[in-house]
């Protein structure tokens, strides 16, 4: 009976359900072509790069003397200026200390004058003269000295931390053994992390560098900032001091080519793409030239290229170059050590003739576009010679052969549409449980 069974079944499955099949096969679809108007604008090409953004000047405040902490004039957060006293110690020793050293240098000079009124020997000359020398090498110890009593800023900014607190002793060389650091800029290249008061600046990391002691009072400038980004080798011949650079925070971490994006006129060619999708050839994605910002979250400012390395920094395993932006933006708005997209301008072009680059076909005779003669897609058209200039984001610029108002043919290929493979069969069982044995 179990084998009566298997025949049946057999028969059924090659003989009966054979009409049931259903092929199926592709369609083919024919290319389909589209009209891009030329038009006329402006056009960039940039090269975009993130980095963080520092302060553009940050100054790094410690008492070089040892002494009392009489007063602390700042918190975090105070805006100061140029030859203002944040802080000052006790100089009452300081200043004795002047007195004295002064009092040392006219006591070697009267010995000096009185040994030369004395006809005294050369030797005895030459020793007086090298004890004022020392004498005057201690006076301007002990001035300076006084001077390291307080902390002055040394121009105008925001005091960005506080590490000290009145009645505080001092050891020699200041609390860390600092001393004025005076200015520094980039990326990151000065900082100080005070264990005192933070300041109330809008700030992701107060530090974000390291540094071998720790400052009493930093300063940092107000609305100033800079940017290192990183370019690689194929962009750097292209950046120089001086450029315009479009600035914008975000949270992405790209370094991509971009530039001027999608169509001039604002919008996608009407009755738009007949894929239904926007091609990476105009700037939809994809590696190419083209490319969209993106995590941007509104804060936007230019500045320019304030310097240019040209010494690759391959530490990362591929070839980089330091490019510095400095730019000046709201403190509410820009954050030290926040991450920020620095598009930098390295073409420009102003009424320029441009169509999409994929309306363009180059080979070894020259460019070439298809214009419409008769202002429909699938109508009559030519073939006409063009001279291509700067291409970016997926549009080329014309520079002859072309006029504004004309219209381009855009061809895109044709798909092939279907269903399941030919031969499968309709009603066929699917899944895990379609081999399984009848009983």
């Amino acid at each position: 009976m179990p084998a009566i069974a298997l025949v049946a079944v057999a028969v059924w499955w090659f003989g009966i359900r054979e009409d049931t099949y259903t092929t199926t096969t592709a369609t083919a679809v024919a290319p389909t072509n589209q009209l891009v108007e030329v038009t006329s604008g402006s056009m960039n090409e940039t090269v975009s790069a993130e980095g963080t953004v520092a302060a553009a000047q940050t100054d790094d405040l410690s008492f070089s003397s040892s002494g009392t902490v009489t007063a602390v004039n700042v918190a975090a957060g105070d805006t100061v200026t140029a030859g203002q006293v944040l802080a000052t110690i006790d100089s009452s020793e300081l200043a004795a200390a002047v007195t004295s050293a002064e009092s040392a240098v006219a006591d070697a000079e009267a010995k000096l004058a009185d040994d030369q009124d004395a006809d005294a020997s050369d030797e005895q000359i030459a020793a007086d003269i090298a004890q004022i020398a020392t004498a005057n090498d201690t006076l301007a110890t002990a001035t300076e000295a006084l001077a390291g009593a307080s902390l002055v800023a040394t121009f105008d900014g925001t005091v960005a931390s506080v590490d000290l607190t009145v009645g505080e002793e001092l050891s020699s060389g200041g609390q860390g053994g600092t001393t004025l650091t005076g200015s520094g800029t980039g990326s990151g290249r000065s900082s100080a992390t005070g264990g005192g008061s933070t300041a109330a600046l809008p700030s992701v990391n107060q530090s974000t560098g390291s540094s071998s002691s720790t400052a009493q009072i930093q300063v940092v400038s107000s609305g100033r900032f800079e940017v290192e980004v990183s370019v690689d080798s194929t962009d750097i011949d292209s950046i120089e001091v001086g450029q315009t650079v479009d600035v914008a925070v975000t949270t992405s971490s790209s370094n991509r080519r971009g530039g001027f994006g999608g169509f001039p006129s604002g919008g996608l060619p009407s009755g738009g793409f007949p894929t239904g999708g926007f091609p990476t050839e105009l700037g939809g994605g994809g590696s190419g030239t083209g490319t969209t910002q993106s995590g941007a979250s509104g804060a936007t400012a230019t500045g320019s290229v304030t310097e240019v390395s040209r010494i690759a920094d391959a530490s990362s395993g591929v070839a980089a170059y330091q490019v510095v932006v400095s730019f000046t933006g709201a403190t509410d708005q820009f954050y030290v050590g926040s991450s920020v997209t620095a598009d930098i301008v390295t073409a420009e072009r102003t009424d320029v003739l441009q169509v999409p680059t994929r309306a363009v076909s180059t080979d070894d005779t020259g460019s070439s576009v298809t214009v419409s003669t008769d202002g429909s897609a699938d109508g009559a058209t030519e073939t006409r010679s063009v001279t291509i200039g700067l291409t970016a984001s997926g549009m080329t610029e014309i520079t002859s052969g072309l006029k504004a108002g004309e219209q381009v043919v855009i061809s895109f290929p044709g798909r092939g549409v279907g269903n399941a493979a030919a031969g499968a069969p309709t009603g066929a069982p699917t899944g895990a449980g379609a081999t399984g044995a009848s009983r």
